[in-house]
């Protein structure tokens, strides 16, 4: 209720039509990958009239040399820049006929997978909030110079707002906040509760350009997958089976190092904001058996980074520019926690990621590093009833990691059946042990299977919820 009074508080503080002309508005360059990352940019703005529009191009440190024109009138522009250099910083400039005139910068991503880059997330800003650390969080981003920006949600006002003039002061304060960070990055981003996914007509549609839906979406950048979903109150059960789908394409696929799932509402929180129990009972137990190897988190005003649960570690960054809450002190699942505005900064180098938490002064209040280990692939990615597939396990440094032989205990659908039990092949250069088999005609849904020792009967059931593969099917 709090933030609802304060919205309205703005709005009205604000003098009537301020950026804004009859209902309308208009919004700076901002860049985001609708196609592939390699080589392709979406450059988007928007004018209160119509006007034609170009952006012209080129590699920093050269000319402008390429130049995409829109020659229909239009108040929004949307460019998508394709056949670009991957791995490569670009700078661009963006001018329509009304005069106005901007420059910028993006990034593609690297086709080499072990080139490193860095990433930020900046979350929970709710409009402008509050514009004065706002404004300094997205200061302390350009300044670091990620590669681009990551976003959970919550970046304008559109629920607890009086009407629609109110919705678009309010958007209007988080493009004003952002206006360099946004010219600065490519900026991706799932919608959080205050932004109204659910609302068809919600500006989340009309000001930014994402891929597909433009609430569900993944992308590759390196050796990373990233796993954007909608997580507000009205769509979590719904998203469930798009969710697994994407989590086995990502952890199976031999190309993909890192998984890194990413939405608004918290499965695990501590303070004044608990973590949500709808997203507990549907998808963490899906990143585990999927081996997610990051699950990154806003709507809690805080910083928290647990400890692995269920083998999964979590990352709450809610500290971009609304109210700060408190974090519940000695939470023994907390590694870090802490109530400040802040961004987080991640560098990726092949297996290891590294992380930093910053304060707007740029000071680092966190720091971690994770090693990336999966234990399991499935071939091919989705197994088909009837045709072979092949389960490789990697006993690293988990219960069976000195056995001398290991045996697959396969099952479907939740071990409705327990199919078979199955000797392992060690392979001697990399210590991996596969089984190959065919798949049953009976499994409907999906595989589930574990892991044991038949000599000492140690088990590894990844925390007792096993692992699972989805079979094809028409989705």
């Amino acid at each position: 209720m709090k933030n609802r009074w304060i919205s309205l508080w703005l709005v009205a503080l604000l003098p009537h039509g301020a950026g804004v002309e009859a209902g309308t508005w208009q919004t700076p360059v901002m860049a985001t990958w609708t196609e592939d990352p390699r080589t392709t940019v979406t450059i988007a703005w928007e004018r209160h009239g119509e006007g034609t529009a170009g952006v012209a191009y080129g590699e920093e440190g050269g000319a402008l040399a390429a130049e995409e024109k829109q020659s229909e009138p239009a108040r929004r522009h949307v460019f998508t820049l394709r056949g670009l250099k991957p791995g490569t910083h670009y700078r661009y400039r963006a001018s329509s006929s009304d005069g106005y005139e901007a420059e910028g910068r993006f990034w593609t991503a690297p086709e080499n997978r072990s080139q490193p880059f860095t990433f930020a997330l900046h979350n929970d800003l709710q409009g402008g909030l509050q514009m004065a650390p706002a404004a300094a969080v997205a200061a302390a981003i350009v300044a670091a110079n990620p590669d681009f920006v990551l976003s959970t949600g919550d970046l304008g006002e559109s629920r607890y707002v009086a009407d629609h003039a109110g919705a678009i002061q309010n958007w209007n304060l988080f493009f004003q906040c952002l206006e360099k960070e946004l010219a600065s990055f490519v900026f991706q981003a799932t919608p959080g509760n205050h932004d109204e996914p659910e609302n068809p007509d919600s500006f989340w549609y009309r000001l930014l350009e994402l891929p597909g839906n433009e609430r569900d979406f993944s992308f590759g950048v390196g050796p990373v997958r990233f796993i954007l979903a909608d997580a507000t109150e009205f769509e979590v059960a719904g998203r469930t089976a798009w969710l697994a789908r994407e989590l086995q394409a990502a952890a199976f696929d031999p190309e993909v190092t890192w998984v890194v799932p990413a939405f608004h509402r918290p499965p695990f929180s501590w303070g004044d904001r608990e973590g949500d129990g709808d997203i507990q009972k549907w998808w963490a137990p899906l990143f585990t058996r999927y081996e997610a190897d990051l699950v990154l988190n806003g709507h809690a005003h805080t910083y928290q980074r647990t400890w692995p649960i269920e083998g999964v570690p979590y990352l709450v960054s809610g500290g971009g520019g609304a109210w700060p809450y408190q974090v519940e002190p000695g939470h023994p699942e907390i590694a870090f926690g802490t109530s400040t505005f802040h961004f987080v900064q991640f560098r990726v180098e092949g297996p290891r990621l590294q992380i930093e938490g910053k304060r707007p002064d740029g000071t680092v209040f966190d720091r971690a590093e994770l090693v990336a280990r999966r234990h399991v692939r499935v071939e091919p990615v989705f197994p088909a009833r009837g045709k072979e597939c092949t389960i490789e396990y990697d006993a690293g440094n988990g219960p069976l990691a000195e056995s001398g032989r290991v045996s697959l205990h396969l099952g479907r659908d939740e071990f409705s059946e327990v199919l078979q039990d199955l000797p392992m092949e060690r392979d001697a250069a990399t210590g991996r042990w596969t089984a190959a088999f065919a798949v049953p005609e009976s499994v409907r849904g999906h595989l589930i299977f574990c892991f044991f020792d038949p000599e000492t009967g140690t088990w590894h059931n990844n925390h007792a919820r096993n692992w699972q593969a989805l079979v094809a099917r028409d989705w």
